[in-house]
């Protein structure tokens, strides 16, 4: 069974034919106009009293007067020519007619002679000028300019018209297929980069054709997107605080046996360290699903240098256990905008990791620096932070994925200390700080973390 023609195709064709019609149309009010135009004097030239006075100067005073008068006298309008013929076509000036005239002048203006003795005489579609002597001569008048294409200003008004008709069907076309198609890929774009509020307009989804059909499916699947993510939020929110009630109750039951010496205190160690873990992977899951919703604006500048500088005087301890030493690299004056709470948890998270996978005696360098580059006529300044380490380093394949929740690399799949969330939630805090944040080799072995955000204007 042969399918019915697309509407998108049938709009398209209607739209054409519409614009078609339209160029016939315009194109035959244009010529008529042009041509109005072009003829104002042949038109008053033929209604004027020139033809009568032409007949009056040959009844009078006779052919040579007349051909004086043509010459010198007659008051005749730039635009037109006025040529008298007589019964053989010859004009009286002997001027010789336009080639694309003769035809015409000698089938319609002159024409056969009259039969002796036939009381029959055909059209002329020229007035006859009547000598004393009976001789008839045609009073023709012929517009100057006009040939099988008009004149150049008919040229340039149908060339006018035809760019409009084109201009308009372009304009349809590309309003009725292009428009939409540029919303949707914004939207698709959008919806790839995260953004899971992402929608094609309503005015396009709304469209009783293919191209509406394919935006409100497109918002169909992202709403139930939406849904897949928040309700596995939701999960995370409640299992985090379903998992706290009876952790806290384990805690208060190791307690009593504590006091009671029902426990030994390998035992209760061991115990207390599970749960301690446990606590750890349930804070983190609940930082992780509260960076899903939109941060509270709790915007305040924030001085990198001195916020680095406390963050490795606290894991300094850590660093300093394992035989492991931080240096600390950072110009002045570094500033941005943000959540100083969130901007330090996650930078929290990648000096740990460092510390955690750095080999015994290594250094681990944190590097603070600011950047000005030139976008267009703009110039965008950001602060860049990174932190490397001398550990395993991370497989060019997990280099990207390791900001996901949960991934695993080979050299951290036996990690029992790590959540699988650290950085992930790094990555969450930077783009809440419209910056970006990569994992790359380092030069000589190991990782090092970059983290990028827009330098504080305060200008």
């Amino acid at each position: 069974m042969k399918l019915p023609y697309p509407k998108l195709y049938l709009r398209t064709a209607a739209n054409i034919g519409i614009a078609l019609a339209a160029f016939v149309l315009i194109g035959a009010l244009s010529l008529g106009l042009i041509a109005a135009w072009e003829l104002r004097g042949y038109i008053e030239t033929r209604h004027s009293s020139l033809g009568e006075e032409a007949a009056r100067i040959l009844h009078t005073d006779g052919r040579i007067a007349l051909e004086i008068w043509l010459k010198t006298s007659a008051e005749i309008p730039a635009d037109v020519s006025i040529y008298i013929l007589d019964e053989a076509g010859q004009d009286i000036l002997n001027r010789k007619l336009p080639d694309q005239y003769a035809e015409f002048v000698r089938n319609s203006v002159i024409g056969e002679p009259s039969r002796p003795g036939s009381n029959f005489r055909p059209v002329r579609l020229a007035p006859e000028l009547v000598g004393q002597d009976g001789k008839t001569y045609a009073f023709l008048v012929l517009p100057k300019g006009i040939s099988l294409w008009g004149r150049p200003t008919i040229i340039l008004g149908l060339f006018t018209v035809a760019l409009l008709v084109i201009a308009s069907v372009a304009w349809l076309i590309a309003r009725a297929i292009t428009r939409p198609v540029s919303e949707l890929q914004l939207a698709v774009r959008e919806l790839a980069s995260g953004d899971i509020t992402a929608r094609v307009p309503t005015s396009i989804s709304a469209r009783h054709d293919e191209l509406g059909t394919l935006a409100a499916d497109f918002n169909s699947m992202a709403n139930q997107i939406s849904k897949l993510i928040d309700g596995r939020e939701n999960l995370l929110r409640e299992m985090s605080h379903e998992l706290r009630s009876p952790l806290a109750r384990l805690q208060a039951a190791i307690g009593l046996a504590d006091q009671r010496n029902s426990l030994a205190t390998d035992e209760r160690k061991q115990i207390e360290q599970e749960i301690e873990r446990m606590n750890h992977v349930i804070g983190e899951m609940l930082r992780y699903s509260s960076l899903e919703a939109p941060v509270p604006p709790k915007q305040k500048l924030i001085r990198i240098g001195k916020l680095l500088k406390e963050l490795v005087a606290v894991e300094e301890i850590e660093a300093t256990s394992k035989g492991n030493q931080l240096r600390l690299n950072t110009q002045k004056n570094l500033t941005v905008i943000g959540n100083p709470e969130l901007l330090l948890s996650g930078f929290e998270n990648i000096l740990r990791n460092a510390i955690r996978y750095a080999p015994e005696g290594s250094t681990i360098d944190i590097d603070a620096s600011y950047r000005e580059a030139s976008e267009g006529i703009t110039k965008v300044a950001t602060i860049i932070v990174a932190i490397s380490d001398r550990g395993p380093g991370v497989e060019s394949q997990y280099l990207e994925s390791i900001f996901e929740p949960y991934v695993r690399t080979a050299t951290g799949a036996h990690d029992n200390a790590s959540t699988g969330l650290g950085l992930a939630i790094v990555k969450r805090v930077v783009e809440h700080h419209a910056g970006t944040v990569v994992a790359q080799p380092r030069p000589g072995g190991g990782l090092t973390v970059t983290v990028k955000i827009p330098a504080a204007n305060l200008s």
